[in-house]
Protein backbone atom coordinates (compact mmCIF):
# COMPACT_ATOMS: atom_id res chain seq x y z
CA UNK A 1 0.00 0.00 0.00
CA UNK A 2 1.26 3.47 -0.86
CA UNK A 3 1.74 5.90 2.06
CA UNK A 4 -1.13 8.05 3.26
CA UNK A 5 -1.80 10.22 6.29
CA UNK A 6 -3.65 13.33 7.49
CA UNK A 7 -2.71 17.01 7.48
CA UNK A 8 -2.02 17.90 11.13
CA UNK A 9 -1.11 21.54 10.44
CA UNK A 10 -0.66 23.96 7.54
CA UNK A 11 1.97 26.68 8.01
CA UNK A 12 3.13 29.78 6.12
CA UNK A 13 5.64 32.45 7.09
CA UNK A 14 6.82 35.99 6.43
CA UNK A 15 10.48 36.95 6.09
CA UNK A 16 11.97 38.49 9.23
CA UNK A 17 15.41 39.03 10.75
CA UNK A 18 14.18 39.95 14.22
CA UNK A 19 14.80 36.63 15.98
CA UNK A 20 17.85 35.19 14.24
CA UNK A 21 20.10 38.07 13.09
CA UNK A 22 19.66 36.95 9.49
CA UNK A 23 16.70 36.99 7.12
CA UNK A 24 14.52 33.90 7.33
CA UNK A 25 10.90 32.79 7.08
CA UNK A 26 11.37 29.63 9.14
CA UNK A 27 8.94 30.88 11.80
CA UNK A 28 5.57 30.06 10.26
CA UNK A 29 1.97 30.67 11.30
CA UNK A 30 -0.66 27.88 11.41
CA UNK A 31 -3.69 28.16 9.13
CA UNK A 32 -6.86 26.11 8.82
CA UNK A 33 -7.17 26.40 5.03
CA UNK A 34 -4.67 27.69 2.46
CA UNK A 35 -4.69 28.32 -1.25
CA UNK A 36 -1.79 26.72 -3.12
CA UNK A 37 -0.36 28.12 -6.34
CA UNK A 38 2.46 26.82 -8.54
CA UNK A 39 4.88 28.70 -6.25
CA UNK A 40 3.52 27.31 -2.99
CA UNK A 41 1.20 28.38 -0.19
CA UNK A 42 -0.23 31.86 -0.58
CA UNK A 43 1.45 34.19 1.90
CA UNK A 44 4.50 31.97 2.35
CA UNK A 45 7.71 33.90 1.73
CA UNK A 46 11.37 32.96 1.27
CA UNK A 47 14.36 34.98 2.47
CA UNK A 48 16.32 34.21 -0.69
CA UNK A 49 14.98 33.59 -4.19
CA UNK A 50 16.80 30.25 -4.40
CA UNK A 51 14.90 29.07 -1.31
CA UNK A 52 11.72 29.00 -3.38
CA UNK A 53 10.59 28.43 -6.94
CA UNK A 54 8.50 25.78 -8.65
CA UNK A 55 10.75 22.89 -7.51
CA UNK A 56 10.82 24.07 -3.89
CA UNK A 57 7.20 25.18 -3.70
CA UNK A 58 6.03 23.19 -0.65
CA UNK A 59 8.06 21.64 2.19
CA UNK A 60 6.96 18.59 4.18
CA UNK A 61 8.61 17.10 7.30
CA UNK A 62 7.67 14.05 9.35
CA UNK A 63 6.05 15.14 12.62
CA UNK A 64 7.08 11.84 14.26
CA UNK A 65 10.73 12.91 14.23
CA UNK A 66 10.24 15.63 16.82
CA UNK A 67 9.98 13.25 19.79
CA UNK A 68 13.26 11.59 18.78
CA UNK A 69 14.97 14.96 18.31
CA UNK A 70 13.81 16.09 21.76
CA UNK A 71 15.49 13.01 23.24
CA UNK A 72 18.68 13.40 21.19
CA UNK A 73 19.07 17.13 21.91
CA UNK A 74 17.54 17.60 25.38
CA UNK A 75 18.88 21.15 25.84
CA UNK A 76 16.75 22.28 22.90
CA UNK A 77 13.81 19.95 23.51
CA UNK A 78 11.32 22.82 23.81
CA UNK A 79 12.16 23.96 20.27
CA UNK A 80 11.48 20.64 18.56
CA UNK A 81 7.77 21.14 17.97
CA UNK A 82 5.42 21.24 14.99
CA UNK A 83 6.76 23.60 12.36
CA UNK A 84 10.23 23.70 13.88
CA UNK A 85 11.90 22.79 10.61
CA UNK A 86 9.96 25.46 8.75
CA UNK A 87 7.74 22.93 7.03
CA UNK A 88 4.50 23.91 5.30
CA UNK A 89 2.83 20.53 5.77
CA UNK A 90 2.91 18.96 9.23
CA UNK A 91 2.18 15.28 8.66
CA UNK A 92 2.99 12.13 10.64
CA UNK A 93 4.10 8.81 9.16
CA UNK A 94 5.34 10.01 5.77
CA UNK A 95 9.13 10.25 5.73
CA UNK A 96 12.33 10.01 3.69
CA UNK A 97 12.20 6.20 3.73
CA UNK A 98 8.69 5.77 2.29
CA UNK A 99 8.43 8.79 -0.03
CA UNK A 100 10.09 8.66 -3.46
CA UNK A 101 11.21 11.12 -6.11
CA UNK A 102 8.40 11.57 -8.63
CA UNK A 103 5.63 10.47 -6.25
CA UNK A 104 2.36 12.20 -7.10
CA UNK A 105 0.47 13.29 -4.00
CA UNK A 106 -3.23 14.16 -3.70
CA UNK A 107 -4.26 16.45 -0.84
CA UNK A 108 -7.42 18.57 -0.77
CA UNK A 109 -7.91 19.78 -4.34
CA UNK A 110 -4.15 19.99 -4.92
CA UNK A 111 -1.83 17.57 -6.71
CA UNK A 112 1.85 17.66 -5.75
CA UNK A 113 4.95 15.89 -7.07
CA UNK A 114 8.05 15.06 -5.01
CA UNK A 115 10.95 17.02 -6.54
CA UNK A 116 13.98 16.74 -4.27
CA UNK A 117 15.31 16.34 -0.72
CA UNK A 118 15.75 19.42 1.36
CA UNK A 119 19.46 20.22 1.82
CA UNK A 120 19.64 21.61 5.37
CA UNK A 121 21.76 24.68 6.03
CA UNK A 122 23.40 26.30 9.04
CA UNK A 123 20.26 28.32 9.84
CA UNK A 124 18.79 25.22 11.48
CA UNK A 125 21.71 25.33 13.94
CA UNK A 126 20.52 28.77 15.03
CA UNK A 127 16.86 27.82 14.97
CA UNK A 128 17.46 25.04 17.51
CA UNK A 129 20.50 26.50 19.29
CA UNK A 130 22.41 23.32 18.43
CA UNK A 131 25.59 23.74 16.35
CA UNK A 132 25.40 20.25 14.82
CA UNK A 133 21.68 19.87 14.04
CA UNK A 134 22.02 20.60 10.31
CA UNK A 135 24.68 17.93 9.88
CA UNK A 136 22.73 15.52 12.12
CA UNK A 137 19.61 16.03 10.00
CA UNK A 138 21.53 15.39 6.79
CA UNK A 139 23.38 12.33 8.12
CA UNK A 140 20.22 10.76 9.53
CA UNK A 141 17.76 11.44 6.68
CA UNK A 142 15.66 13.82 8.74
CA UNK A 143 15.50 16.75 6.37
CA UNK A 144 12.09 16.86 4.77
CA UNK A 145 11.52 17.21 1.03
CA UNK A 146 10.18 19.66 -1.51
CA UNK A 147 7.20 19.35 -3.84
CA UNK A 148 6.41 21.01 -7.13
CA UNK A 149 2.71 21.85 -7.59
CA UNK A 150 1.07 20.08 -10.55
CA UNK A 151 -2.47 21.28 -9.80
CA UNK A 152 -3.26 24.40 -7.80
CA UNK A 153 -6.14 24.44 -5.33
CA UNK A 154 -6.85 24.43 -1.61
CA UNK A 155 -5.73 22.35 1.36
CA UNK A 156 -7.33 22.24 4.80
CA UNK A 157 -6.30 20.81 8.16
CA UNK A 158 -7.50 17.17 8.54
CA UNK A 159 -7.47 16.62 4.76
CA UNK A 160 -6.24 13.21 3.69
CA UNK A 161 -2.82 13.21 1.99
CA UNK A 162 -1.89 10.16 -0.08
CA UNK A 163 0.48 8.93 -2.75
CA UNK A 164 -1.53 8.23 -5.92
CA UNK A 165 1.29 7.37 -8.34
CA UNK A 166 4.86 6.07 -7.87
CA UNK A 167 7.07 5.93 -10.98
CA UNK A 168 10.41 5.37 -9.16
CA UNK A 169 9.95 3.10 -6.13
CA UNK A 170 13.73 2.56 -5.99
CA UNK A 171 14.45 6.25 -5.44
CA UNK A 172 13.24 7.01 -1.94
CA UNK A 173 14.39 10.35 -0.56
CA UNK A 174 16.76 8.48 1.77
CA UNK A 175 18.26 6.50 -1.10
CA UNK A 176 18.92 9.66 -3.10
CA UNK A 177 20.54 11.19 -0.01
CA UNK A 178 22.77 8.12 0.36
CA UNK A 179 24.34 8.75 -3.05
CA UNK A 180 24.28 12.51 -2.54
CA UNK A 181 26.26 12.45 0.72
CA UNK A 182 27.66 8.96 1.44
CA UNK A 183 28.41 6.74 -1.55
CA UNK A 184 29.44 9.67 -3.71
CA UNK A 185 31.67 7.60 -6.02
CA UNK A 186 28.97 5.20 -7.27
CA UNK A 187 29.08 5.84 -11.02
CA UNK A 188 25.96 3.84 -11.88
CA UNK A 189 23.77 5.65 -9.32
CA UNK A 190 25.27 9.03 -10.22
CA UNK A 191 24.57 8.46 -13.90
CA UNK A 192 20.96 7.41 -13.29
CA UNK A 193 20.21 10.31 -10.93
CA UNK A 194 21.83 12.83 -13.27
CA UNK A 195 19.23 11.85 -15.88
CA UNK A 196 16.17 11.29 -13.64
CA UNK A 197 13.49 13.55 -15.19
CA UNK A 198 11.50 14.29 -12.03
CA UNK A 199 14.50 15.01 -9.81
CA UNK A 200 14.78 18.74 -9.07
CA UNK A 201 17.41 20.66 -11.02
CA UNK A 202 19.30 21.70 -7.88
CA UNK A 203 20.07 18.13 -6.79
CA UNK A 204 20.20 16.70 -10.30
CA UNK A 205 22.82 19.33 -11.08
CA UNK A 206 25.04 17.98 -8.30
CA UNK A 207 25.11 14.54 -9.92
CA UNK A 208 25.64 16.03 -13.37
CA UNK A 209 28.57 18.09 -12.08
CA UNK A 210 30.18 14.97 -10.62
CA UNK A 211 29.97 13.21 -13.97
CA UNK A 212 31.51 16.18 -15.75
CA UNK A 213 34.32 16.96 -13.30
CA UNK A 214 34.83 13.82 -11.18
CA UNK A 215 34.72 16.16 -8.17
CA UNK A 216 32.72 15.83 -4.94
CA UNK A 217 31.24 18.85 -3.19
CA UNK A 218 32.31 20.27 0.18
CA UNK A 219 29.09 20.71 2.19
CA UNK A 220 30.79 22.23 5.23
CA UNK A 221 29.97 25.88 4.57
CA UNK A 222 26.29 25.09 3.97
CA UNK A 223 26.00 23.07 7.17
CA UNK A 224 28.15 25.01 9.58
CA UNK A 225 28.75 28.55 8.33
CA UNK A 226 28.92 31.22 10.98
CA UNK A 227 27.18 34.55 10.58
CA UNK A 228 29.64 37.35 9.84
CA UNK A 229 28.88 40.75 11.34
CA UNK A 230 30.32 44.14 10.44
CA UNK A 231 31.37 45.70 13.75
CA UNK A 232 32.95 49.00 14.77
CA UNK A 233 35.42 49.57 17.60
CA UNK A 234 33.57 52.03 19.85
CA UNK A 235 35.88 52.08 22.87
CA UNK A 236 39.34 50.89 23.93
CA UNK A 237 40.41 50.63 27.58
CA UNK A 238 43.91 49.83 28.84
CA UNK A 239 43.44 47.19 31.54
CA UNK A 240 47.20 46.92 32.14
CA UNK A 241 50.50 47.66 30.43
CA UNK A 242 50.00 44.66 28.15
CA UNK A 243 46.20 44.16 28.03
CA UNK A 244 43.59 46.23 26.22
CA UNK A 245 39.83 45.78 26.32
CA UNK A 246 38.00 46.44 23.04
CA UNK A 247 34.29 47.31 22.83
CA UNK A 248 32.60 46.37 19.54
CA UNK A 249 29.11 47.17 18.25
CA UNK A 250 27.33 46.48 14.96
CA UNK A 251 27.70 49.20 12.35
CA UNK A 252 23.97 48.92 11.57
CA UNK A 253 23.16 49.16 15.32
CA UNK A 254 21.24 45.89 15.08
CA UNK A 255 20.87 43.38 17.89
CA UNK A 256 23.81 41.08 18.55
CA UNK A 257 23.56 37.27 18.57
CA UNK A 258 23.37 36.14 22.20
CA UNK A 259 26.09 34.04 23.78
CA UNK A 260 26.67 31.96 26.88
CA UNK A 261 29.58 32.33 29.29
CA UNK A 262 32.81 30.90 27.92
CA UNK A 263 32.04 31.85 24.31
CA UNK A 264 34.46 33.54 21.95
CA UNK A 265 34.26 35.54 18.74
CA UNK A 266 36.60 35.37 15.77
CA UNK A 267 37.86 38.61 14.22
CA UNK A 268 39.04 38.92 10.64
CA UNK A 269 41.72 41.57 10.85
CA UNK A 270 42.59 43.96 8.00
CA UNK A 271 46.05 42.35 7.82
CA UNK A 272 44.36 39.10 6.74
CA UNK A 273 44.71 37.22 10.03
CA UNK A 274 41.84 35.58 11.91
CA UNK A 275 42.03 35.58 15.70
CA UNK A 276 39.62 34.31 18.35
CA UNK A 277 39.09 36.05 21.69
CA UNK A 278 36.89 35.22 24.68
CA UNK A 279 33.90 37.45 25.36
CA UNK A 280 34.45 38.91 28.81
CA UNK A 281 31.15 40.59 29.69
CA UNK A 282 27.65 39.28 29.13
CA UNK A 283 25.75 42.03 30.95
CA UNK A 284 26.00 44.95 28.48
CA UNK A 285 23.54 44.85 25.58
CA UNK A 286 24.58 45.88 22.10
CA UNK A 287 28.31 45.51 22.74
CA UNK A 288 30.80 42.67 22.60
CA UNK A 289 33.82 43.06 24.86
CA UNK A 290 37.13 41.27 24.37
CA UNK A 291 40.46 41.65 26.16
CA UNK A 292 43.69 41.15 24.24
CA UNK A 293 47.15 40.72 25.68
CA UNK A 294 50.05 41.68 23.44
CA UNK A 295 52.17 38.57 23.10
CA UNK A 296 55.94 38.94 22.99
CA UNK A 297 56.08 36.50 20.07
CA UNK A 298 53.01 37.91 18.27
CA UNK A 299 52.69 36.86 14.63
CA UNK A 300 50.56 39.90 13.88
CA UNK A 301 47.30 39.31 15.77
CA UNK A 302 47.74 40.89 19.20
CA UNK A 303 50.41 43.19 17.78
CA UNK A 304 47.92 44.60 15.26
CA UNK A 305 45.20 44.93 17.91
CA UNK A 306 47.50 46.87 20.24
CA UNK A 307 49.47 49.01 17.81
CA UNK A 308 47.14 49.73 14.89
CA UNK A 309 43.48 49.17 15.80
CA UNK A 310 41.74 52.36 16.90
CA UNK A 311 38.28 53.63 17.81
CA UNK A 312 36.12 53.90 14.69
CA UNK A 313 37.81 51.07 12.82
CA UNK A 314 35.48 48.47 11.29
CA UNK A 315 36.12 44.71 11.48
CA UNK A 316 34.45 41.56 10.20
CA UNK A 317 33.45 39.50 13.23
CA UNK A 318 32.09 35.96 13.24
CA UNK A 319 29.25 35.27 15.64
CA UNK A 320 30.00 33.73 19.06
CA UNK A 321 30.79 30.04 19.39
CA UNK A 322 31.37 28.17 22.63
CA UNK A 323 33.66 25.20 23.30
CA UNK A 324 33.98 26.07 27.00
CA UNK A 325 30.42 26.09 28.33
CA UNK A 326 29.50 26.03 32.00
CA UNK A 327 27.61 23.12 33.47
CA UNK A 328 24.49 23.90 35.45
CA UNK A 329 25.42 22.62 38.90
CA UNK A 330 25.95 23.68 42.51
CA UNK A 331 29.59 24.72 42.66
CA UNK A 332 32.23 25.98 40.20
CA UNK A 333 36.01 26.21 40.69
CA UNK A 334 37.55 28.65 38.21
CA UNK A 335 41.35 28.36 37.90
CA UNK A 336 43.06 30.99 35.74
CA UNK A 337 46.49 32.39 34.97
CA UNK A 338 47.21 35.73 33.29
CA UNK A 339 44.97 36.55 30.33
CA UNK A 340 43.22 33.21 30.91
CA UNK A 341 40.95 35.15 33.27
CA UNK A 342 38.83 36.55 30.41
CA UNK A 343 36.22 33.77 29.97
CA UNK A 344 35.70 33.65 33.74
CA UNK A 345 34.51 37.25 33.85
CA UNK A 346 31.29 36.23 32.09
CA UNK A 347 31.18 32.88 33.91
CA UNK A 348 31.05 34.70 37.24
CA UNK A 349 28.07 36.71 35.98
CA UNK A 350 26.36 33.52 34.83
CA UNK A 351 26.98 31.69 38.12
CA UNK A 352 25.48 34.61 40.04
CA UNK A 353 22.50 34.77 37.68
CA UNK A 354 21.78 31.08 38.34
CA UNK A 355 22.46 31.41 42.10
CA UNK A 356 25.33 28.92 41.88
CA UNK A 357 28.41 29.02 44.13
CA UNK A 358 31.82 29.81 42.65
CA UNK A 359 35.45 30.34 43.60
CA UNK A 360 38.08 32.01 41.43
CA UNK A 361 41.70 30.97 41.92
CA UNK A 362 43.77 33.45 39.94
CA UNK A 363 47.55 33.40 39.39
CA UNK A 364 48.91 36.92 38.82
CA UNK A 365 52.28 38.70 38.66
CA UNK A 366 51.46 41.36 41.22
CA UNK A 367 48.84 40.93 43.92
CA UNK A 368 48.42 44.71 44.19
CA UNK A 369 48.08 45.43 40.47
CA UNK A 370 46.57 42.81 38.18
CA UNK A 371 44.20 42.78 35.18
CA UNK A 372 40.53 43.45 35.94
CA UNK A 373 41.28 44.17 39.62
CA UNK A 374 38.50 46.76 39.92
CA UNK A 375 35.96 44.43 38.29
CA UNK A 376 36.92 41.43 40.41
CA UNK A 377 36.99 43.38 43.68
CA UNK A 378 33.18 43.17 43.78
CA UNK A 379 33.56 39.44 44.45
CA UNK A 380 36.41 39.67 46.96
CA UNK A 381 34.96 36.95 49.18
CA UNK A 382 35.12 34.47 46.28
CA UNK A 383 38.52 35.48 44.86
CA UNK A 384 41.83 33.84 45.81
CA UNK A 385 45.03 35.37 44.39
CA UNK A 386 48.42 33.72 43.97
CA UNK A 387 51.88 34.94 42.95
CA UNK A 388 55.34 33.42 42.58
CA UNK A 389 55.84 34.20 46.27
CA UNK A 390 52.54 32.60 47.30
CA UNK A 391 51.95 29.73 44.90
CA UNK A 392 48.71 27.96 44.15
CA UNK A 393 48.72 24.41 45.53
CA UNK A 394 46.64 22.62 42.91
CA UNK A 395 47.04 19.22 44.55
CA UNK A 396 45.46 20.52 47.74
CA UNK A 397 42.78 22.54 45.94
CA UNK A 398 41.65 19.61 43.80
CA UNK A 399 42.29 16.82 46.28
CA UNK A 400 38.61 16.24 47.02
CA UNK A 401 35.93 16.06 44.36
CA UNK A 402 32.60 17.00 45.89
CA UNK A 403 29.38 15.97 44.18
CA UNK A 404 28.03 18.86 42.11
CA UNK A 405 31.43 20.56 41.73
CA UNK A 406 33.13 21.41 38.44
CA UNK A 407 36.63 22.72 37.79
CA UNK A 408 37.44 25.01 34.85
CA UNK A 409 40.91 26.07 33.74
CA UNK A 410 42.10 28.50 31.10
CA UNK A 411 45.54 29.77 30.20
CA UNK A 412 48.68 28.47 28.56
CA UNK A 413 48.74 24.79 27.52
CA UNK A 414 51.28 24.04 30.28
CA UNK A 415 49.08 25.65 32.95
CA UNK A 416 45.93 23.93 31.74
CA UNK A 417 47.71 20.57 31.65
CA UNK A 418 48.87 21.10 35.24
CA UNK A 419 45.28 21.63 36.35
CA UNK A 420 44.11 18.58 34.39
CA UNK A 421 46.84 16.41 35.90
CA UNK A 422 45.84 17.40 39.42
CA UNK A 423 42.17 16.76 38.61
CA UNK A 424 42.83 13.37 37.01
CA UNK A 425 40.78 11.64 39.71
CA UNK A 426 37.75 13.83 38.94
CA UNK A 427 35.11 12.59 36.53
CA UNK A 428 35.81 13.74 32.96
CA UNK A 429 32.39 15.43 32.77
CA UNK A 430 33.36 17.71 35.67
CA UNK A 431 36.68 18.96 34.28
CA UNK A 432 36.50 21.75 31.70
CA UNK A 433 39.39 23.55 30.04
CA UNK A 434 40.38 25.88 27.24
CA UNK A 435 43.84 26.48 25.83
CA UNK A 436 44.66 29.94 24.52
CA UNK A 437 47.30 28.50 22.19
CA UNK A 438 48.57 25.09 21.06
CA UNK A 439 51.21 23.47 23.23
CA UNK A 440 54.78 23.89 22.02
CA UNK A 441 56.94 20.79 21.49
CA UNK A 442 60.68 21.33 21.19
CA UNK A 443 61.20 17.84 19.78
CA UNK A 444 58.88 18.21 16.77
CA UNK A 445 60.30 16.81 13.53
CA UNK A 446 59.64 17.64 9.90
CA UNK A 447 57.59 15.10 7.97
CA UNK A 448 55.98 14.49 4.60
CA UNK A 449 52.23 14.82 4.01
CA UNK A 450 50.24 13.57 1.03
CA UNK A 451 46.85 15.27 0.89
CA UNK A 452 43.98 14.48 -1.48
CA UNK A 453 41.06 16.84 -2.11
CA UNK A 454 38.51 16.92 -4.93
CA UNK A 455 40.43 14.42 -7.05
CA UNK A 456 43.76 16.23 -6.63
CA UNK A 457 46.71 14.84 -4.66
CA UNK A 458 49.44 17.11 -3.29
CA UNK A 459 52.67 16.01 -1.59
CA UNK A 460 54.67 18.44 0.55
CA UNK A 461 56.97 18.74 3.55
CA UNK A 462 55.84 20.09 6.92
CA UNK A 463 58.63 21.78 8.86
CA UNK A 464 59.25 21.22 12.57
CA UNK A 465 57.99 24.74 13.36
CA UNK A 466 54.91 24.57 11.12
CA UNK A 467 51.49 23.15 11.96
CA UNK A 468 50.04 20.66 9.52
CA UNK A 469 47.00 22.94 9.11
CA UNK A 470 49.19 25.88 8.08
CA UNK A 471 51.09 23.68 5.63
CA UNK A 472 47.84 22.43 4.08
CA UNK A 473 46.64 25.98 3.49
CA UNK A 474 50.04 27.12 2.23
CA UNK A 475 49.66 24.63 -0.62
CA UNK A 476 46.29 26.01 -1.73
CA UNK A 477 44.08 23.36 -0.13
CA UNK A 478 40.84 24.23 1.70
CA UNK A 479 40.27 23.21 5.30
CA UNK A 480 38.00 25.03 7.72
CA UNK A 481 38.94 25.48 11.37
CA UNK A 482 37.83 27.38 14.45
CA UNK A 483 39.78 27.09 17.70
CA UNK A 484 43.14 25.94 16.22
CA UNK A 485 44.05 24.58 19.66
CA UNK A 486 42.67 21.05 19.25
CA UNK A 487 39.55 21.84 21.25
CA UNK A 488 36.63 21.97 18.81
CA UNK A 489 37.26 19.28 16.17
CA UNK A 490 36.10 21.41 13.24
CA UNK A 491 39.27 20.71 11.22
CA UNK A 492 39.27 16.93 11.74
CA UNK A 493 40.21 14.87 8.69
CA UNK A 494 40.61 11.21 7.79
CA UNK A 495 44.18 9.96 7.79
CA UNK A 496 46.45 6.96 7.37
CA UNK A 497 49.85 6.82 9.04
CA UNK A 498 51.43 7.16 12.48
CA UNK A 499 49.92 10.20 14.26
CA UNK A 500 50.85 12.04 17.44
CA UNK A 501 47.36 13.04 18.59
CA UNK A 502 47.47 16.27 20.61
CA UNK A 503 43.82 17.31 20.53
CA UNK A 504 41.45 17.27 23.47
CA UNK A 505 38.25 16.59 21.56
CA UNK A 506 38.45 13.26 19.69
CA UNK A 507 37.60 9.99 21.42
CA UNK A 508 39.99 7.04 21.31
CA UNK A 509 37.75 5.42 18.71
CA UNK A 510 37.61 8.56 16.56
CA UNK A 511 41.40 8.82 16.66
CA UNK A 512 41.62 5.53 14.79
CA UNK A 513 40.14 7.31 11.76
CA UNK A 514 40.48 11.06 12.30
CA UNK A 515 43.07 13.60 13.40
CA UNK A 516 43.06 17.37 14.00
CA UNK A 517 45.81 18.96 11.86
CA UNK A 518 45.72 22.22 13.81
CA UNK A 519 47.75 20.56 16.60
CA UNK A 520 48.42 16.92 15.70
CA UNK A 521 51.15 15.73 13.35
CA UNK A 522 53.04 12.67 12.16
CA UNK A 523 55.13 10.70 14.62
CA UNK A 524 57.14 9.20 11.80
CA UNK A 525 57.02 8.36 8.12
CA UNK A 526 54.54 9.73 5.62
CA UNK A 527 51.09 10.96 6.63
CA UNK A 528 48.20 10.68 4.16
CA UNK A 529 45.08 12.82 4.54
CA UNK A 530 41.68 12.93 2.83
CA UNK A 531 40.04 16.36 2.75
CA UNK A 532 36.34 16.73 1.95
Amino acid sequence: MLPHSTIEQLRYGRVSSQAYFFRTAIEKTPANTVSVTLLGLEGDEQAESFHGGVERAVLQFDYDYYAELQHTFPKSASLFVSGGYGENLVVAGMNEHNICIGDKIAVGTVVLEVAQPRQPCFKLNHRFNEPTISRYSQNNNKTGWFYRVLQAGQISVNDQIRVIERPYPQWTIANVQHYLYVETDNLAATTELAALPELGAEVKGVFQHRLETNEVEDWHSRLESLIKLEMRVVKIVEESATIKRFYLSRTDLGALPPFSAGAHITLKLPNGLKRSYSLCDSTVEGVYQIAVQQARDSQGGSQYMHQQLKVGDVLSVYEPTNFFEMARDKHHLFVAAGIGITPFLSMIDEAIAHQEQFELHYCVDNIDDYPFKHELSAYAANIHLYTSAQRLDLAQLLNTHQRGSHVYSCGSPAFVQLVRDNASHWHDNNVHFENFSPAEHADDNAFTAIVSQAGTEVEFSVSAKQSLLDAIRAHGLRLDSACETGTCGRCKVKYSGDVDHRDTVLSARERQTYMTPCVSRAKSGVLKLELA
